[in-house]
């Protein structure tokens, strides 16, 4: 005969972990440098002008 023994049914948990940073995670890991020896920072985007040919495929 089969000696089939039955486990013990454990129920499933959910947990949760809240974790609040001051900062934020990368808030010391990039240095930001002025763009002349004046201290201006450049506000605008260069842009390029539009791209209007017709491409085949």
């Amino acid at each position: 005969m089969n000696d089939l023994k039955k486990q013990e049914y454990i129920t499933p948990r959910v947990s949760l972990l809240l974790m609040e940073m001051e900062q934020g995670i990368a808030a010391g890991s990039a240095r930001v440098l002025p763009s002349n020896s004046g201290g201006q920072v450049q506000e605008e985007w260069t842009t390029d002008p539009d791209d209007n040919r017709t491409i085949e495929w």
